[in-house]
């Protein structure tokens, strides 16, 4: 796959060398100095140049965007001002907190009255939308986008993910180039104790926990060490990619690329009888089923924890920035996929990189200015260096989150870094950038800046798994409204049978030797409809495009 070369590229040419200290606190966002006129008027795409404005007379768009908790409201932000006033669109923003907006989003579509664009849809919010007629296809206006078209000529492959079989293109896509994450990661210093090397086979990985139940690593002169922690009951489940499976739905790349319910599955019981036995050897935190993230956050703040399963950006390298300074040696591992007793090496971490998770912008049927709203968007994908939407997005303005070190490379400021304010990294940006959760291009460069250095090598054992893995990731699927809804219906009953009944399998509340009456019950609950459904939606969505 291209993405996977580029990726590499960047990686060896932008990645910090050391983080940079020295800038003292910045003016507030929307007083940040942009770019000058000139540089931003030409602004130059791969492929392409964005040339305003895109209107001779002023235009005004209506846009609806949730707002996560951390978000600066866009509107305040200097390079979203910066590109307006050189586009000459107004921009009224209506954004709903994350936590209120799928009642609002039901609110202004039962309204009657939408706004020009949506941004930042669930797949369950598109699929409404689309039934409910609003949705305009695009296509056509696409040939005055010159960077999207540059990204999407570099990863063809990817275009049938946001094109419907028919050939419409019924929303613009987030490019995500950080698509391989959450890696198991253990304590590399313990490791280093043991002795051992990285675990790779189950062998390795039992060998490694029982080592760490059955030592005092921490020296603190118990044995209370805890082998595999993490802060939901999914981090013991995810294991089951060591069983050549993805939990719940997942592409079965060896049986004719059928989409089946793990949970179902002969394997899974062998999965369960794994897990539960490592459960009742005190190898699995007691607490996994109770765990949330401030108790799991606690417990390796404690020096308990052996290994997880973590997001690279999130927990991992918040570790290493706040824990690895209380605790002499402290160090964090990511490794690479377990392997199974096949050879399999399935990571559960990968996602598409056209993100299917999150609909990234959707032009509504009562646009009156489509072709002027593309032409807009097109500049959210542009990585040209303090010009370019996708850049800013990531990066922020010169001198205020960034700088670039002696050898071009790009390092962040201590406003970021160590902020005043004490805000966390993501925090202090979010102040000056939207981290490109909408319509944009995000490169991996834009995330391995603020990294530490231990957070980047457990990407790259990761990463060259990421081929191999997405083939067993469901898409999104080109389900009708009629057939979503019947899908949510079943998966509501069946979701919540299955998570509880995995637990207590887990746990030993109930026995393994159920598993086969736990079956019987799903299927008694619709799951062989569902899933014939998904097969029907895959076949379509793998249907040539015209």
């Amino acid at each position: 796959m291209k993405m996977k070369r580029v990726i590499s590229l960047l990686m060896v040419l932008c990645m910090v060398a050391a983080l940079f200290a020295g800038c003292s606190k910045p003016a507030s966002p929307s007083s940040a100095k942009p770019a000058s006129s000139q540089a931003v008027a030409g602004t130059q795409a791969s492929g392409g140049a964005i040339t305003y404005p895109f209107s001779v007379k002023p235009i005004k768009l209506k846009i609806y965007a949730k707002k996560g908790p951390d978000v600066a409201p866009y509107d305040q932000l200097a390079h979203f001002k910066m590109h307006n006033q050189r586009s000459n669109i107004t921009v009224e923003w209506e954004q709903p907190p994350d936590q209120t907006s799928s009642e609002r989003f039901n609110i202004v579509l039962a309204s009657g009255t939408l706004p020009d664009m949506f941004w930042n849809l669930t797949p369950t919010e598109y699929t409404q939308l689309k039934a409910s007629g609003a949705v305009m296809a695009v296509q056509k206006y696409l040939k005055d986008a010159p960077v999207f078209n540059k990204v999407v000529s570099e990863f063809p492959e990817t275009k049938k993910t946001f094109e419907e079989p028919n050939g419409d293109i019924l929303f613009l896509p987030l490019f995500d180039g950080l698509a391989a994450n959450d890696p198991l990661v253990l304590r590399g210093d313990w490791l280093d104790k043991l002795g051992m090397k990285l675990p790779v086979t189950i062998a390795d990985w039992e060998a490694y926990w029982r080592a760490v139940r059955d030592t005092d690593l921490n020296g603190n002169g118990k044995k209370d060490e805890i082998p595999y922690s993490g802060s939901t009951i999914g981090s013991v489940r995810s294991l089951v990619a060591a069983f050549g499976m993805l939990d719940t739905f997942y592409v079965d790349v060896k049986d004719g690329n059928k989409i089946k319910y793990s949970n179902i599955e002969p394997k899974y019981k062998d999965f369960l009888t794994w897990v539960s036995g490592l459960y009742a050897e005190k190898i699995i935190d007691p607490d996994i089923a109770t765990n949330d993230s401030k108790k799991f956050d606690t417990k390796v703040a404690q020096n308990l924890v052996g290994s997880y399963r973590g997001k690279l950006n999130g927990a991992l390298n918040t570790y290493m920035s706040t824990i690895a300074p209380k605790i002499s040696g402290f160090k964090l591992y990511g490794t690479e996929p377990i392997k199974a007793t096949d050879g399999t090496q399935l990571h559960p971490g990968c996602a598409s990189f056209v993100r299917t998770d999150l609909i990234g912008g959707v032009v509504t049927k009562t646009n009156k200015y489509p072709a002027e709203t593309i032409k807009w968007l097109d500049w959210f994908y542009d990585y040209t260096p303090e010009t370019g939407g996708a850049f800013l997005n990531i990066f922020g303005p010169k001198d205020v989150t960034f700088k670039y070190g002696p050898n071009g490379e790009f390092r962040y400021t201590d406003y970021v870094l160590k902020n005043p304010d004490g805000l966390s990294t993501q925090q202090a940006l979010s102040k000056y950038t939207t981290r490109g959760q909408h319509p944009a291009y995000n490169k991996a460069l834009g995330s391995f800046a603020m990294w530490h250095p231990l957070t980047t090598e457990a990407y790259k054992r990761i990463e060259p798994f990421y081929d191999k893995s997405l083939p067993y990731v469901v898409q999104a699927l080109p389900f009708t409204d009629a057939e979503s809804r019947a899908i949510r219906s079943k998966m509501a009953d069946i979701t919540t049978y299955t998570d509880e009944m995995v637990i207590k399998l887990i746990i030993g509340a109930e026995p393994v030797s159920k598993f086969d009456d736990y079956v019987k019950k799903i299927k008694s609950m619709g799951i062989d409809e569902v899933l014939a459904t998904y097969n029907k939606g895959y076949a379509e969505w793998n249907k040539p495009r015209p």
